[in-house]
C-alpha cells in the first residue's frame, strides 16, 4: 500500500483515556499454538475445558491440535456452541463447567464460541463466586477475542449484550496454521468484520488515539491480506498477516457497546435473521461510511478520510476535500467486498422490508430522531 499523506490534517487528540483490559499475554505467528503449554502454566491452569463450535470439533483435527499443544489434562470439550451464541447453549456448557471442576477455559473458533466462552465465564461466576481465566485461539478473524464484551442470543431471539473487564481473554494465541480448515468465505467475510472494527474506531466516541493509529494499519493490512487468501486459500503467510490485521482493528482497551452504526445495524440484522456476524458487515460497512461522510462533523470526518492513504494505491488526490475522500473510502471498501466475491442482499436472508424502519430506529441512538434515520432506512432498501 502507499505511505503517502493526505493533505487534508487531521487533528490529532492529545489528551484522553486508554484503559487495558484484563489481556496478559499475546503470542502470535505460524506455529505459536506451540506456546499454548507455557501460557497455561503461567496462568495456573491445569484442567481446562475447551470451548468450541461443532465444525471445528468434528470435521478438523484443530481440537486435537489444541489438546496436544496444552500437555495436560484436559477436563473435556464442549462443541454445542452454535452461531450467536444462543443462551441454552451456554446453560448447557455451565452445567458442564460445573461437573467437571474445571480451573480454566480455552476458547477455539470464531466470535460465536469465543464470545460464548466469555458468557459462561459470567454465568458461572453469578452462580458459583468462582472466576475462571480464558485463553482464546481465533480460527476466525472476527476478533472477539480481543474485547470485553461479548454477545449471546436470549430465549426471545435478542442478542443481548455483556460488558465486564474479568470476562475478557487472559491470553490469546493468534496462529494461522490453525484457521486453515476454515472456509473461505467465513474467513473473509469475518475479515470484512476486522476491517468494520478498524474503520469505526475513526469516529468511535472518544477512542483513545493508538486504537485509532493501529486500526488504520489494521485496515491497510486486511486490504492486502484478504486479497491474497482470496487468490489463494491455502497461503497461510497471507492468513497470518490478515489475523494480525484483526488484532490491530481492535486493540484492547476497554470499549463501550457498539463502535459506530454499521456495527449497531448489524446487531439489529445478525441474531434475528440468522445473519452471519461477517456477512452483516459485507452488507453494512460500505453504505454506512457514505452517509458518514455527509453527516458526521469536519473533524470525524477528516478521521475517516485518514483511511484513504491506508488501503488504496493511489499516489496523487485529485481532492483536498476530506468528504469526498471519505466517500473514495467507501468506494474502496465496496470494490474489496466485491473483488472477494462477498457481495450478498438481505433477500437472501429473508429480512421482510417491513422491518426495515424498525431495524433503523433501534440502531441509532436517537432512534427515528436521529439526523441520519432516512438514510439508514434507504440503507437497508438499498441492500434488500
Amino acid at each position: 500500500m502507499s505511505s503517502f499523506i493526505i493533505p487534508t490534517t487531521v487533528q490529532t487528540a492529545t489528551s484522553g483515556t486508554y484503559v487495558p483490559t484484563i489481556l496478559k499475554r499475546v503470542e502470535y505467528g505460524i506455529g505459536s499454538l506451540a506456546k499454548l503449554a507455557d501460557i497455561l502454566r503461567d496462568l495456573s491452569i491445569s484442567k481446562p475445558l475447551i470451548i468450541t463450535g461443532n465444525s471445528l470439533a468434528t470435521k478438523t483435527d484443530v481440537i486435537e491440535q489444541v489438546k496436544k499443544a496444552a500437555n495436560c489434562q484436559i477436563s473435556g470439550v464442549f462443541s454445542s456452541i452454535k452461531q450467536h451464541a444462543p443462551v441454552e447453549d451456554i446453560k448447557k456448557c455451565v452445567n458442564e463447567l460445573k461437573e467437571s471442576k474445571c480451573d480454566g477455559i480455552i476458547g477455539v473458533g470464531g466470535g460465536s464460541p469465543i464470545d460464548a466462552a466469555k458468557i459462561v465465564i459470567s454465568f458461572y461466576k453469578e452462580e458459583t463466586g468462582i472466576l475462571l481465566k480464558l485463553i482464546s485461539i481465533p480460527t476466525t478473524l472476527s476478533a472477539a477475542e480481543l474485547t470485553i464484551l461479548a454477545g449471546y442470543t436470549n430465549e426471545e431471539g435478542k442478542k443481548v449484550g455483556k460488558k465486564a473487564s474479568e470476562i475478557g481473554s487472559s491470553a490469546l494465541i493468534l496462529d494461522a496454521n490453525l484457521s486453515l480448515s476454515t472456509p473461505n468465505r467465513l474467513w473473509l467475510s469475518t475479515g470484512i468484520r476486522a476491517l468494520d472494527h478498524c474503520v469505526e474506531q475513526q469516529y468511535r466516541p472518544n477512542a483513545p488515539l493508538p486504537v485509532r493509529v493501529l486500526a488504520r494499519e489494521g485496515a491497510g493490512s486486511l486490504f492486502e491480506s484478504l486479497r491474497a487468501c482470496h487468490r489463494n486459500p491455502k497461503d497461510v503467510e497471507a492468513r497470518q498477516r490478515a489475523l494480525i490485521g484483526a488484532w490491530l482493528s481492535l486493540w484492547s482497551d476497554d470499549l463501550i457497546g457498539p463502535i459506530g452504526p454499521s456495527h449497531a445495524v448489524g446487531y439489529q440484522l445478525g441474531a434475528p435473521y440468522s445473519i452471519p456476524h461477517g456477512i452483516c458487515s459485507c452488507l453494512t460497512l460500505a453504505r454506512t461510511v457514505e452517509i458518514q461522510a455527509k453527516h458526521l462533523p469536519d473533524n470525524e470526518v477528516k478521521q475517516l478520510a485518514s483511511l484513504l492513504p491506508f488501503i488504496t494505491t493511489t499516489t496523487t488526490q485529485s481532492s483536498n476535500d476530506s468528504r469526498e475522500q471519505a466517500m473514495k473510502v467507501a468506494e474502496a471498501i465496496d470494490k474489496l467486498i466485491a473483488d472477494l466475491d462477498l457481495t450478498s442482499t438481505l433477500r437472501e436472508y429473508k429480512v421482510p422490508q417491513s422491518d426495515f424502519q424498525g431495524i433503523a430506529e433501534r440502531a441509532l441512538p436517537d432512534g427515528k430522531a436521529d439526523s441520519r434515520y432516512d438514510a439508514f432506512v434507504k440503507l437497508l432498501h438499498t441492500i434488500y
